[in-house]
Formats: structure tokens, sequence, C-alpha cells
């Protein structure tokens, strides 16, 4: 840690890292959410390929769906270019070698629309899928999402324990191994 940062920048360096890491995360979301990537289909929307595949749907739904996808796909892919662009920009401003914290909240402003929109279309996604599913079905998911997030929280709280414990590890016996 460079010492010479100063308390409330140092928290701003965190929150930004932290805001560049969901914006991350949920880019990726979108891209297995709406037929690519990789990960097995997980992901945002209703989990992807691997959980509707899981949800025993009929051939009537699947038809709908056929007919639901394509349009938010097109409106995900006309947004996409563009915060990738804007998340380059942040990282771009993460690894310079001066921290300016007005450029970093100009970038994040500049780059929140464009994230509430996609938010937006995720879940009017989301619902209209919804609307094809039975309620049996619509449980299943939310179960597995519950069942996710779970697992999500356990898995970041392991990896707060092992930073933790590396950064008190003297760095003498980290190199020795």
């Amino acid at each position: 840690m460079n010492r010479s940062i100063s308390g409330s920048k140092w928290s701003i360096m965190v929150i930004a890292t932290a805001i560049l890491m969901l914006a991350a995360t949920t880019g990726a979301q979108w891209v297995q959410a709406f037929g690519g990537g990789g990960h097995g289909g997980h992901g945002g929307g209703f989990g992807g390929l691997k959980m509707l595949m899981q949800l025993d749907l009929t051939d009537a739904q699947k038809a709908q769906i056929r007919e639901i996808l394509p349009v938010y796909r097109a409106e995900k892919e006309a947004r996409q270019d563009s915060l990738q662009t804007m998340r380059a920009q942040m990282r771009t401003l993460m690894e310079a070698d001066r921290f300016d914290e007005n450029e970093v909240r100009l970038a994040f402003r500049q780059m929140a629309p464009l994230m509430e929109d996609m938010a937006v279309l995720k879940v009017q996604f989301m619902h209209d899928i919804k609307s094809v599913l039975t309620p049996e079905q619509i449980a299943r998911v939310k179960e597995k999402h519950l069942n996710r997030e779970n697992r999500r929280g356990e898995h970041r709280r392991v990896r707060e324990s092992m930073l933790d414990t590396w950064l008190s590890t003297p760095a003498e016996s980290v190199s020795s191994q």
C-alpha cells in the first residue's frame, strides 16, 4: 500500500475498484444470459442455457422464448461496445501513475446511464421470460438463484479470509515456500 495516499483517496480508489469489478461481472453475466460466453451458461438473466435446460420447457415455451430472445440480444449488443470502451477507460484510470478523483468520478458518471439502461433491459427480459414459465418453473429459478447467491457470499468470505491471511503472513515465509 502506498502510504502517501490519504485515507479518503485510498477509500475512493477501493470504491472505484469495486465498481469496476461489479461492471465487469455484470458484463460477463449479460454475455452468458444472452447466448454467449463460457462458464457453462451460468450467470445473469435466468442463468442462461443451463438454467433453461433444467426447467424442462415445453415446445411451446421454447418457441415463445425463441421469439423473445432476438430483440433483447440486439438491444444488448447495441450497448455492449460502448460499455467495453468505458470499462477500458476506467481500467486506464486505475492503472495510471497519478490518482485523479475527478477523472474517476467523470468516467463513472459517463458509464452509469448505460449500466442503468442495461439493468432495465435485463429486468425487462427476465419478466418477459418469466411470463412464459409455469409457477413451478419460476419457483425453481428462484431457488437456484438463492442457492447461487448463498454460494457467492460464502466464496466471497473465503476469498476475503485468504487475502487477510496472506496479508498478515510475513513476506519472508511466503517467499521461502
